[in-house]
């Protein structure tokens, strides 16, 4: 049975709402986890632009979802995976200087959520690439639902 347009286009809908609750959980739990943080050397530093990059990658959605164009769509969709990638990276880097066990698995709880995360915007932009009239369909931001 072949896929409508409408079915594609309900399936990828699904999948920025997906996005955009992962974004928004993921981002409060890295804000949890940097507060939590101990003081070693270079924590204050891990512990900014970890929250800063984090926060970036849901401003940059809202930015894709804002554009006017398929161009700065994509650009910001490319812009939030760059961002969950340096994500990653300080994630990593606090697992690192981090020597508690419990800090340390919740990070990898994190970590792997960012993982996930970085393969979804992945997918977004290779569909974003293919998709006639992506603006148009995709330019909705996140439902909310009450």
């Amino acid at each position: 049975m072949a896929v409508t347009d409408e079915q594609h286009a309900m399936s990828w809908e699904r999948q920025q709402a997906e996005l955009w609750d992962r974004i928004f959980q993921v981002t409060n739990d890295v804000v949890v986890l940097a507060d939590g943080l101990e003081g070693t050397s270079g924590s204050a530093v891990v512990q900014r632009e970890m929250v800063q990059s984090a926060m970036a990658v849901g401003v940059h959605l809202v930015r894709a979802n804002a554009a006017d164009t398929a161009l700065a769509f994509r650009e910001h969709l490319h812009d939030a995976r760059m961002q969950a990638v340096e994500t990653d990276y300080w994630l990593r880097m606090a697992y690192v200087l981090q020597q508690g066990e419990d800090v340390q698995r919740d990070l990898t709880s994190v970590i792997s959520q960012y993982t996930a995360i970085v393969d979804l915007l992945q997918k977004f932009l290779r569909h974003a690439r293919m998709e006639k009239d992506v603006v148009a369909k995709h330019s909705k931001g996140p439902k909310v639902t009450g």
